[in-house]
């Protein structure tokens, strides 16, 4: 159990191979993003946000926590029976990271990064198909529907630099909204703040990759 005195980082730091792991699948992202709205959780806490049982949260809530996510938050507690969590660190950034030896890269790591990126997938899937649930059945109606959700997919060409400094544009914006109505923590701010009315938790995905061709774009010249 942390002490009250524990550090607990909160700034932007990638994330460790074990925190990838114990993130590796769409409800423990979910869980993650809970705890962090809330800044500290209990397992019937999470269980009430998401509508599942509270033994089924805890089970997740152990793994995240052998992996590095979470830490008990026991100034929060009630009592020292009472399992407060909170998250390890505030980003949990991944991607291509190299290992210890200059130009190697760590494979262990890529596949915990690759196992929880297709993770992040499913947590944004399961959120546009509830989405698109919203809209089906508001069309039922006369009232209507207010959900906001865009889906944008096309294919680009440009350069590899060109695609480098298009993911540094969005990266930045997103980073910047994503800072609206929270405190340093990443906690949700009362009275949201930076918006006017009531602000709305909303899901993002960006994902931009190489579109490798089955086959050459000019073909060759037939030969006689």
């Amino acid at each position: 159990m942390a002490s009250d005195d524990t550090p607990r980082p909160m700034g932007p730091r990638h994330a460790s191979r074990d925190q990838l792991r114990a993130l590796a699948h769409p409800l423990r992202l979910e869980i993650m993003t809970r705890v962090g709205r809330r800044g500290t959780a209990r397992a019937a806490d999470i269980a009430a946000d998401l509508g599942i049982p509270a033994n089924s949260v805890s089970y997740h809530l152990r793994i995240l926590a052998r992996g590095g996510v979470i830490v008990e938050a026991p100034e929060a507690a009630r009592d020292r029976r009472d399992r407060v969590w909170t998250l390890a660190q505030h980003s949990f950034e991944h991607g291509q990271r190299a290992s210890n030896n200059p130009g190697e890269r760590d494979r262990d790591y890529l596949d915990a990064s690759a196992a929880t990126s297709l993770a992040g997938i499913d947590w944004f899937r399961n959120a546009w198909t509830r989405h698109l649930a919203t809209l089906r059945d508001s069309s039922a109606t006369s009232e209507g529907s207010s959900s906001q959700g865009t889906l944008l997919a096309m294919d680009l060409r440009m350069s590899p630099q060109q695609a480098k400094e298009l993911t540094a544009t969005i990266t930045a914006a997103i980073k910047d909204a994503n800072r609206l109505n929270r405190d340093e923590h990443g906690v949700h701010l009362p009275g949201d703040p930076d918006s006017e009315g009531c602000a709305q938790d909303f899901r993002i995905l960006f994902a931009i990759t190489e579109d490798s061709p089955s086959a050459p774009d000019h073909p060759a010249p037939h030969s006689d």
